[in-house]
């Protein structure tokens, strides 16, 4: 059985919830490992929690966040 690890560093946005689109940067990573057919975790060392959604939407505000993503955050302090 192959393992392959990597690593994908990602800065946050401040003291401000933070969106970002790493499907790019992971399947560079996957096409680098070389494995064919197998299994693709992504996780996170931190507290932090990562929620994706696979709608995506270009309308942003006037802080350049995604209303789709303004919609998420506020369901999220409530």
């Amino acid at each position: 059985m192959i393992v392959y690890n990597d690593t994908l560093i990602i800065t946050s946005v401040g003291n401000r919830v933070s969106y970002h689109e790493i499907t790019d940067q992971i399947r560079e990573i996957v096409k680098k490992s070389k494995v064919k057919n197998g299994l693709c975790v992504v996780s996170s060392p931190h507290t932090t929690c990562s929620v994706f959604f696979e709608e995506y939407s270009h309308d942003r505000n006037y802080a350049g966040d995604e209303y789709l993503q303004v919609d998420l955050n506020n369901v999220l302090e409530k």
